[in-house]
């Protein structure tokens, strides 16, 4: 029967994302990806907003907000 570990001296470290494991690795990639992503949406949601500010449209469809002026 094949078995993966061949010492049981230390084994959580492999398999219950301890020390400097493959799972470790992933969650820290898989973090950074979500940070940039966040980013970069919002990046793009600033853009659509502040070309929709000089293009003088609304940045949102349905009424206007309570307060907000209306659009002549």
């Amino acid at each position: 029967m094949f078995n993966p570990i061949d010492s049981y001296d230390d084994p959580g470290v492999v398999f219950t994302f301890g020390g400097f494991s493959v799972g470790v690795w992933i969650v820290f990639i898989l973090a950074v990806l979500l940070f940039v992503a966040f980013f970069v949406a919002m990046i793009r949601h600033e853009n659509h907003a502040y070309k929709a500010i000089i293009d003088d449209t609304p940045v949102e469809k349905g009424p206007a907000a309570e307060g907000e002026p209306p659009v002549y």
